[in-house]
């Protein structure tokens, strides 16, 4: 399930990209109540839990859709410029 997205690219009009998946919970995002936005335990218990993945050559809306459906918990999606290979 998508739970963020981080736009790293120059140029934010391409539709194409490479993106790098992560369990939103690395986030570390607090609300103004000190809670976490996304609840690390949720992602961990998870049997699907994993630490990052990268997906090259893709498109946009084909990350936002891996997001959705690959994972039960929160993840979040870092866009990259097409061809940077961020992960190698």
């Amino acid at each position: 399930m998508l739970g963020n997205i981080v736009d790293k690219r120059s140029d934010r009009f391409s539709p194409d990209v490479d993106a790098v998946f992560e369990p939103s919970a690395h986030d570390n995002a607090v609300r103004e109540d000190g809670s976490y936005v996304f609840d690390p335990d949720q992602a961990e218990r998870d049997p699907s839990y994993f630490y990052v993945v990268a997906t090259y050559d893709t498109t946009i809306r084909d990350a936002i859709m891996k997001a959705e459906t690959e994972w039960p918990f929160p993840v979040t999606v870092y866009l990259y410029d097409h061809g940077s290979r961020p992960l190698g």
